[in-house]
C-alpha cells in the first residue's frame, strides 16, 4: 500500500509568507479548502455553515484560518521542532507495511495523509487537544493537533493508524447509515484503535479508551450489551459517543458515558484477539458478529 504525504507544513509556511490578508486568504482556499470541499460542504451544511462564507467549512472543523497567522506561526512552530511532519510520514508507513502480507485481499491500494492545524478555541472540548478524520469520498486522512505536548505528541502515529484502518474496514465493510448496527459501529472502532496499540504501543491509546472509572466502564458495557442488534445512525451515534455529546449534536442520547462506545469496542476486539490467537490485521477482515460473539465480552 502506497503512502502518498501532503506538506502542509509547507502549506502553511507559504501562506504565512503571503503579502496581506487577501493573499493569505486566497493561499488557504487553494491549498487547504479545495481540496477538502466536497467533505467540508457536507460537514458545513449538517453544521448549519453559511452559503456565502467560503471558510465556512474549515470552521466547522476547527481548523486555523488564514486570519490567524500568529496562531498559524506558534503551533507550527511547536510542530516542526518536534519533527511533526517527518514523524507522520514515518508513522503511516510504518503502519502500513503491516498490512503487507495481505496484499491481495486489500481494498485500496494507496493512502494519503494529512497533518493540520487546529484552533483550541473552537476545538471539542472533551478531546485532548487532537483528533483525526477519514473522507467519506476517497482513501485520505487527516490527523488534526490545537495542542503539541508531552501527551499528544507522542500518539500522533496511533492516531495515523486508526484512521488509516478506518480506510481499510470501511472498504470491506462499507458504511450503511440505516443498517449499521451498534455492534458494527463498537467494532470498527475497536479494531482501528487495536490495530494503532498494536503498530504503536498499548500505551498510545488514546483518551477515548483511558478515560474511565470502573462503574463508568460497566454502565457503557451493559447499556452496549443490551443494545448491539440497535441502527438507525441517530440511535447508533449515541451508543459510541455518549450522553454529552448526543446534547450537542443533536442524536439520540442512550444512558452511555462519553466516548463510551469507543472504550467497549476496544475492549470486545481486544478479548477477541486473546481467546482466538489473530492478529489485528487478521481481525480486519472478520465481520463484527464474529468478533463480537468470540470475544465473549459481553457473556462473561
Amino acid at each position: 500500500m502506497q503512502i502518498n504525504w501532503i506538506p502542509t507544513d509547507e502549506y502553511y509556511q507559504r501562506i504565512l509568507a503571503a503579502p496581506d490578508a487577501e493573499a493569505r486568504q486566497q493561499l488557504y482556499l487553494e491549498l487547504f479548502v479545495q481540496p477538502w470541499k466536497a467533505m467540508m460542504d457536507m460537514f458545513a451544511g449538517m453544521r448549519g455553515g453559511a452559503d456565502d462564507d467560503p471558510l465556512a467549512g474549515a470552521r466547522a472543523w476547527a481548523w486555523l484560518l488564514p486570519e490567524q497567522p500568529d496562531e498559524i506561526a506558534r503551533l507550527l512552530r511547536t510542530m516542526q521542532d518536534a519533527d511533526a511532519w517527518t514523524n507522520g510520514r514515518q508513522a503511516l508507513e510504518q503502519a502500513a507495511v503491516r498490512f503487507a502480507p495481505y496484499a491481495d485481499r486489500m481494498p485500496l491500494e494507496a493512502v494519503t495523509g494529512w497533518l493540520v492545524l487546529g484552533d483550541a478555541a473552537r476545538a471539542q472540548a472533551f478531546e485532548r487537544g487532537y483528533t483525526g478524520a477519514t473522507d467519506w469520498m476517497q482513501p485520505r486522512l487527516v490527523g488534526q493537533f490545537w495542542e503539541a505536548n508531552d501527551y499528544t505528541l507522542p500518539r500522533l502515529g496511533a492516531l495515523l493508524a486508526h484512521e488509516m484502518h478506518h480506510l481499510i474496514r470501511l472498504r470491506l465493510f462499507p458504511w450503511d447509515p440505516v443498517n449499521m448496527s451498534v455492534a458494527d459501529y463498537i467494532v470498527l472502532e475497536g479494531t482501528a484503535e487495536s490495530f494503532a496499540a498494536a503498530a504503536f504501543g498499548a500505551d498510545k491509546v488514546g483518551y477515548y479508551i483511558t478515560d474511565f472509572d470502573t462503574e463508568q466502564f460497566e454502565t457503557a458495557r451493559q447499556v452496549i450489551g443490551a443494545g448491539l442488534e440497535r441502527t438507525g445512525f441517530n440511535v447508533i451515534r449515541g451508543y459510541i459517543f455518549g450522553d454529552a455529546l448526543a446534547a450537542q449534536w443533536g442524536f439520540q442520547p442512550q444512558g452511555v458515558p462519553t466516548y463510551g462506545g469507543y472504550a467497549v469496542g476496544y475492549h470486545v476486539v481486544q478479548a477477541f484477539l486473546r481467546r482466538s490467537g489473530l492478529s489485528i490485521e487478521e481481525a480486519t477482515f472478520l465481520p463484527a458478529r464474529e468478533i463480537v460473539a468470540g470475544s465473549g465480552f459481553f457473556t462473561a
